[in-house]
């Protein structure tokens, strides 16, 4: 270099280093003239169009500077940036080897050889994915649904009736808006309520399964804790009530946003940058210990969070197949969409769902119907630059649709048998194979409505109560063919000679020792007592007309008689109980089918 070119050079790298970038640019263009093949003249060229997003000319003196310097640590940087360029052109190949000859170069456990290390997994896996892509037929959600120039991050009930959806306004508002299933599509969005949406933004937000609790993200109130800040409301009847801020136990100073509710609303997912996190954005959950106090938020973990941003969490109806979006595992670029199962109390390593849902652009919100069958989410690429976001669905392929366990729900209306007028009351959900609770519901006060999430392959008991009634026992099993159980539940009144069947008490054929999981039923007999220690009742045994009478009497007897020595053995006085056996002589049915003689196969109890 010439006495004169090193005088331009020096005035070159001193304006680089005092951030005078056009200066510098205008200086090391001059310098470049005299000497073409300088490394680092070609280097910090390469380094100012990237600010500049120049791509092309970042590109030729990035190449020329690796031709110059194959070898040199510093062209590791160069490399990262090559690869990356070739990535987004879908030439991936090409940016393996370029990922391959940065991880090679950079330091050791340096920020530059971990994202080297992630863009030679994103490449593989991407080239990958695109030779075997995923058969999806995408489809929009048509011109009603999508009326603005932003609709994003659908959520629906269980029974997908009911559809909600952030739309952004011309006036930059962001606002919740619902619509309705109707023959042939959907009814014309509306805002959800004018108690939740307000002139301040107002969106991605989470419904329980039965479409009665909303949890929202709503920035810069005046009880926010953050600048954005999770809020919960329930609607009665037609109303939502004003919604109130989760409190600073979900809220920090930070961000909280992008709430996933579990089906029962009892377990919130979300994102949030707060401290304690792997990364960035993590994914959080807390859990609902009584009525509105929830659990400090509890962190993912490294199996699902990562150093970068992970965000966008939906947990599936069966609340054991989470979604989230993240850009710090292996992908397509951007954000992709990826699923983990939880098993047991871990959740297991992510697994990207594949392309063409995932793509170059960012996938975030992805919202996958209880039974399992459908998709539906946010797509900002297919307008051909429009711009717009639009709301999208599709049918899950059958490689994804084996990995979510699908749901069916039980919907119905709790109403007082003799007046007909519905009734708030409590639903609890046990599996009956495993003898535990797995959930809990209610009826509507004003409507008696309820829906309650059940899993495929489980054995149900349903009990439903409420203060001042006897309470109901229900049993069901969740099978492939039925996507639904429409229960209408009339309670029956605290008074004299009102029964009900405990349709939870089981037997093997003949005999009368109590199997194992009647001890849910029995137990809620149990607490029931205990809470109306006035009632006195009477347990009644009843069999189907196969075998003798004599035979049936006995056998009525002695079963009524060991759920009276169930009871017994709890604490219940037994001058409370009396137990009787009537045999097949009180049938509630012909026995002309198995059917009926399972129904008149019984214990039944009755308030004296």
């Amino acid at each position: 270099m010439s006495r004169r070119g090193k005088e331009a050079y020096d005035k070159a790298q001193k304006a680089w280093q005092a951030r005078q970038i056009n200066e510098a640019l205008v200086l090391f263009e001059k310098v470049e003239q005299t000497d073409p093949n300088n490394a680092e003249v070609n280097l910090r060229l390469a380094q100012i169009y990237e600010l500049q997003k120049k791509a092309d000319l970042t590109k030729k003196h990035f190449t020329k500077y690796i031709f110059l310097r194959p070898e040199d640590p510093q062209s590791a940087t160069a490399y990262q940036w090559l690869g990356s360029n070739m990535f987004r052109t879908e030439q991936y190949d090409s940016s393996v080897v370029f990922f391959e000859k940065a991880l090679s170069l950079a330091p050791a456990k340096s920020s530059l050889a971990r994202l080297a290390q992630k863009s030679l997994l994103s490449a593989r896996f991407a080239k990958n994915a695109q030779s075997h892509p995923v058969k999806v037929h995408k489809r929009s959600m048509g011109d009603t649904v999508n009326f603005l120039n932003s609709q994003f991050f659908p959520v629906m009930t269980a029974d997908e009736e009911t559809l909600i959806f952030t739309g952004l306004t011309e006036n930059k508002d962001e606002n919740i808006y619902i619509t309705h299933r109707i023959p042939g599509g959907w009814d014309v969005p509306e805002e959800i309520s004018k108690t939740i949406n307000t002139p301040n933004n107002e969106g991605t937000c989470s419904i329980s399964a039965d479409g009665r609790t909303l949890v929202l993200t709503a920035c810069n109130r005046p009880d926010s804790y953050g600048g954005c800040d999770l809020y919960i409301s329930r609607k009665q009847g037609n109303d939502w009530s004003s919604p109130q801020n989760l409190g600073e136990t979900i809220n920090s100073r930070s961000w909280e946003s992008q709430p996933s509710l579990s089906a029962d609303g009892r377990t919130l997912y979300f994102a949030s940058d707060r401290r304690g996190g792997q990364g960035k954005l993590d994914v959080w959950y807390s859990v609902l210990k009584n009525k509105d106090i929830w659990s400090e938020p509890k962190n993912l973990g490294a199996a699902i969070n990562t150093p970068d941003d992970d965000n966008a969490p939906f947990i599936h109806a069966n609340g054991r197949t989470l979604f989230f979006a993240s850009n710090g595992h292996p992908g397509m670029g951007g954000f992709d969409i990826f699923l983990s199962q939880k098993i047991d109390t871990a959740w297991s390593a992510p697994k990207n769902i594949g392309y063409p849902i995932n793509t170059q652009t960012d996938q975030v919100a992805l919202y996958i119907s209880a039974n399992g069958k459908n998709a539906y989410y946010t797509d900002d690429s297919s307008e051909k630059g429009g711009g717009r976001s639009l709301l999208y669905t599709f049918s899950l392929p059958d490689t994804l649709q084996n990995l979510v366990t699908p749901t069916r729900y039980a919907k119905g209306k709790v109403v007082d048998k003799k007046t007909q007028k519905p009734l708030a009351s409590s639903i609890d959900l046990y599996d009956l194979k495993k003898q535990e609770k797995v959930a809990e519901f209610s009826s509507d006060p004003q409507t008696g409505s309820f829906l309650a999430v059940l899993n495929k392959g489980s054995e149900y008991a349903f009990y439903v109560s409420k203060s001042g009634y006897l309470f109901k026992s229900l049993t069901f099993s969740v099978t492939d063919s039925v996507s639904s159980v429409n229960l209408e539940i009339p309670l029956e009144a605290i008074e004299k000679d009102r029964a009900e069947v405990l349709n939870n008490i089981f037997f093997n054929s003949g005999e009368y020792t109590l199997d194992d999981k009647s001890k849910v039923e029995l137990d809620r007999m149990v607490d029931f007592l205990k809470n109306n220690k006035e009632i006195r009742i009477e347990i009644s045994g009843h069999t189907d007309d196969i075998g003798t009478d004599q035979v049936n009497l006995e056998l009525s007897k002695k079963r009524a008689q060991s759920v009276m020595d169930y009871l017994k053995k709890t604490g219940i006085e037994a001058t409370r109980l009396i137990a009787m056996g009537y045999g097949e002589t009180k049938p509630v049915a012909k026995n002309d089918s198995e059917e009926n003689r399972r129904k008149n196969r019984r214990i039944e109890w009755r308030v004296l």
